[in-house]
């Protein structure tokens, strides 16, 4: 997608990336700053118009399903680094996650 070289959405890219920094990263706490960038990127012609719907910006979101997905992650990936990672064993195993 093109570059914004006249920096016409700088602004929404700087608090983005300031929600992103003081969030530990955590982007579902910044997304009225994902949407404003967007947005702005759309409406400037740097990227074409899309429904912020295709991007997992729906107005209806499930935020217990979201946070039980994200410690699941984080879960597995923790374990993932304590217990050594093989890859592909799990996969092998049929597992989503190898059990402990």
């Amino acid at each position: 997608f093109p570059l914004d070289h006249f920096h016409e959405c700088r602004e929404k890219m700087e608090k983005y990336l300031a929600c992103m920094k003081s969030n530990n990263n955590a982007h579902a706490l910044c997304r009225d700053e994902t949407k404003a960038y967007l947005d702005c990127r759309m409406n400037k012609g740097l990227m074409t118009k899309e429904s912020l719907s295709n991007f997992g910006l729906e107005e209806k979101i499930d935020w217990a399903s979201s946070q039980k997905a994200q410690d699941e992650h984080h879960e597995h990936r923790g374990r993932k680094y304590e217990d050594g990672f093989v890859a592909g064993l799990a996969r092998n195993a049929g597992a989503k996650y190898r059990e402990k």
